[in-house]
């Protein structure tokens, strides 16, 4: 069942149950308080009818028989039989007198004068009998007399009957109202689960419009929220699916030119035989590509241990790691005829120190590719308000605007043909960029075509 016909049931049971007792409660409490009141004016009747009866006794000097007879005459004459039930008995217990429109039974003798018992009865109707003792002529006489309430129980009932009525009418109204403001109030709801279902069918730019501050809007801004962070969750999915897909693609193609020419090579050194100088040539060309294949391995096989294994963190002095840089990078350098030049403030950095000698390393190894010879690549280092910054700064051919954004891509390669040439494979930045988010940190890339490139990394932890 849903939630709003949930809602509309229970509110109109309680609705029920309340005005049923409730009504129950004061039609019945009205009812009992009229019948006291009945109760009480038959007593006040009974009282005054006897003081009454009492005023006609002719005195002591009288024969009972007689005061009896009497009695009877002067009732019979006057009008005290019309409109009046009640009956006179003796201290036997035999009818004295009683009116022909009695319709209880007569009680028995009271020997207590004076005292007045009230109760109800129900013969042909209601009634309120009320029973009381007097002197008469030296004897008891008891006299009952009867008060009809029929009325007030025929009034109850049509009180009652008219109370359902109207509760059911109510209860009619209300549950309508009830329905109207429960589908208004949870129509929100509906609308969650509209968008839930929507997301569920992968459209994950839907949202809720949110129209209020109570529960109801605070279920929809958060499933808002929710449906954010799924989109952008599912967004990062497919990014991180089309950036494997582009890696698989990029290192299928990165193996399969060398490959292809390796394999080339070495079945025409099998098949045939050459002059010393082309099984040189081939001989070169195989070793050249299998190198460049090797340090693709490398640099792939660092890549999946940064992924897998979080490195060791300690204090590292820059200048005594500068020093290894520079060691490392002599070779490369004089080969190409590419000067070095650091201008470092001594520091202690928090680092892993394997690993920013690596990200140094490629970063002076690109520099160094894309300088013509001659030209010098500077290293400095510098402390800033966020940290410690490394910069290193070629004079080179630059890097488009364009593609600044994509150079930290595995095997993406500015000039392709020139990196083959040169042995590279696209791998060195992507693992630079990891590095640095390894460190938490980012690489800023500054280049402009035909002057330069600078790339900095600003590190935290940085202590004298």
């Amino acid at each position: 069942m849903k939630f709003s016909w949930k809602m509309i049931l229970m509110v109109s049971l309680i609705l029920a149950v309340t005005l049923s007792i409730g009504g129950s409660v004061i039609i019945w409490t009205s009812f009992q308080s009229q019948i006291r009141r009945e109760i009480q004016a038959a007593q006040d009747e009974t009282q005054l009818f006897s003081l009454l009866l009492q005023s006609l006794d002719p005195g002591e000097d009288s024969v009972a028989p007689d005061a009896v007879q009497f009695l009877k005459a002067k009732l019979r004459s006057t009008d005290f039989l019309s409109g009046n039930r009640f009956a006179i008995t003796d201290e036997s217990g035999a009818c004295i007198l009683q009116t022909d429109i009695m319709n209880t039974p007569i009680e028995p003798v009271t020997d207590m004068p004076g005292i007045i018992e009230s109760h109800l009865v129900e013969s042909h109707g209601h009634y309120v009998v009320s029973v009381t003792s007097f002197p008469f002529c030296g004897q008891t006489l008891q006299l009952q007399r009867e008060r009809n309430v029929t009325a007030c129980f025929e009034q109850a009932k049509e009180t009652l009957r008219v109370y359902e009525i109207i509760m059911g009418a109510l209860l009619v109204v209300s549950t309508l109202v009830t329905a109207g403001f429960t589908l208004f109030l949870t129509r929100p709801l509906k609308r969650v689960a509209g968008a839930a279902v929507q997301l569920t069918r992968g459209h994950y730019d839907q949202r809720v419009t949110v129209t209020s501050r109570d529960e109801v809007g605070q279920v929809a801004r958060t499933f808002n929220e929710m449906a954010d962070a799924l989109e952008s969750k599912i967004k990062e999915l497919d990014d991180a699916l089309t950036r494997q897909k582009e890696f698989t693609a990029s290192f299928a193609h990165e193996l399969k030119t060398p490959l292809t020419s390796v394999i080339g090579y070495a079945d025409t050194l099998r098949s045939r035989t050459l002059p010393p100088e082309q099984q040189l040539e081939a001989a070169t060309y195989i070793v050249t590509e299998g190198r460049r294949l090797e340090a693709m391995s490398f640099s792939l096989l660092d890549l999946f241990a940064l992924e897998n294994h979080a490195p060791n963190f300690s204090r590292v002095s820059i200048s005594q790691l500068l020093e290894k840089v520079r060691a490392s990078c002599s070779y490369f350098l004089s080969q190409a005829g590419v000067g070095l030049e650091a201008s470092v403030q001594e520091a202690e950095l928090s680092a892993a120190p394997e690993l920013l000698h690596t990200l140094l390393y490629n970063l002076i190894e690109n520099g160094c590719k894309a300088s013509p010879q001659g030209s010098v690549i500077h290293l400095t280092g510098r402390r800033t308000e966020e940290g410690y910054a490394l910069s290193v700064e070629d004079h080179g051919r630059g890097i488009p605007r364009e593609v600044l954004d994509r150079i930290t891509e595995p095997f993406y390669m500015v000039d392709k043909s020139r990196a083959r040439a040169q042995g590279g494979a696209g791998l060195g930045l992507a693992l630079c960029e990891r590095i640095a988010q390894i460190h938490q940190a980012d690489l800023e890339f500054e280049s402009t075509q035909g002057m330069g490139t600078t790339v900095t990394i600003v590190l935290g932890g940085a202590a004298q």
